[in-house]
């Protein structure tokens, strides 16, 4: 799923749910609130709602607390994208329902460094909205062109390379993406002092995060756990590393683990469907009946009814009704 370019491109390990044909217009209503890495609201950012299959848009703007709403959506997969003047822009993408109450959103945005010099140049800031556009829509090579454009005029803003990293990732050259990684894991800890602990730590974290998804993708599960690991133990504030965490210890049949992985990946992203999904499973294997039944129908709320997990899960909760009701007379008795 991908998560925006200034935000580490997370892999799951399953195919997207499928969705059927819907009219971008409706009765639909999702919310959410615009927060700075740190958790402080962002306020007058603007929120556009893109309808995946139409490409029909709604906007907003946040409130001063950072809080958003819009009104009027098709049942049907949305990609709802932040972005606020000195920030990084961020995306992700819900499956809105018109007649239930739809998760609320939570978008991070991040600052820029080297902010300043970056801001007062037109041609730079107009390079990094085009250089965005151009990797949403899988225009790799001239993304590329665009940020090393920016980078060539600013190198003190070593965060791009993050984005050089995540270009290079979509282009399949692993090895120049860890490169880039790497480089911006030792610029970041150079200006430590300067940036501070907690902003260090987080691009820190982004970094061996995508470390860890150029692992997966060579498949090589080992070294991804590792660099997953020290990603969460850095700053833990990454549901999608979280989650891929989570599936390398399910795989390995570590059930405590994957609990504790997939239980971060859902508080860090309530609205993601995907980890309740999994959360379901966990539960199953350790006989939980009535959390893994309470997970997969939190699953079932948030998802589109045409999806083939949708079909799988509604199947199962017959089954593991009657596992419990057997449960409860083997107690009475």
């Amino acid at each position: 799923m991908r998560r925006g370019l200034l935000l580490i491109l997370l892999i799951s390990f399953v195919i997207a749910p499928l969705w059927g044909q819907h009219s971008p217009r409706g009765k639909g209503r999702i919310q959410g609130v615009v927060l700075d890495q740190f958790g402080h609201p962002i306020p007058d950012a603007t929120i556009e709602a893109v309808h995946l299959e139409t490409g029909f848009k709604r906007t907003t703007k946040t409130d001063k607390e950072g809080k958003w709403a819009i009104l009027g959506l098709g049942t049907g997969m949305w990609r709802i994208i932040a972005r606020a003047k000195g920030y990084f822009p961020s995306y992700t993408e819900q499956f809105v329902h018109q007649l239930s109450r739809n998760p609320d959103i939570t978008l991070t945005l991040r600052k820029m460094s080297g902010l300043e010099s970056l801001l007062s140049d037109k041609k730079a800031m107009k390079n990094l909205q085009e250089g965005n556009k151009l990797f949403e829509e899988g225009k790799y090579e001239e993304a590329l062109k665009k940020f090393q454009e920016i980078l060539k005029d600013h190198p003190d803003v070593f965060e791009l390379h993050i984005n050089l990293g995540n270009i290079y990732y979509e282009m399949g050259d692993y090895e120049k993406a860890e490169k880039e990684f790497n480089y911006v894991i030792q610029e970041a800890e150079k200006h430590r002092d300067k940036l501070g602990d907690e902003v260090t730590d987080d691009i820190i974290a982004r970094a061996y995060a995508g470390i860890g998804n150029c692992y997966v993708k060579k498949k090589d599960y080992s070294k991804a756990k590792e660099y997953y690991e020290k990603s969460i133990k850095t700053y833990a504030n990454n549901a999608g590393v979280a989650f891929n965490l989570g599936e390398i210890y399910y795989a390995e049949g570590n059930m405590d683990k994957a609990l504790e992985m997939y239980s971060l990946a859902s508080k860090l992203k309530p609205s993601w469907a995907l980890p309740y999904y999994k959360l379901g499973y966990v539960y199953l294997a350790k006989a939980q009946l009535n959390k893994s039944l309470e997970a997969f129908k939190k699953f079932l709320s948030m998802t589109d009814e045409n999806s083939p997990k949708y079909k799988e899960v509604k199947g199962l909760i017959p089954d593991i009704e009657a596992m419990i009701k057997q449960e409860k007379k083997k107690g009475g008795n």
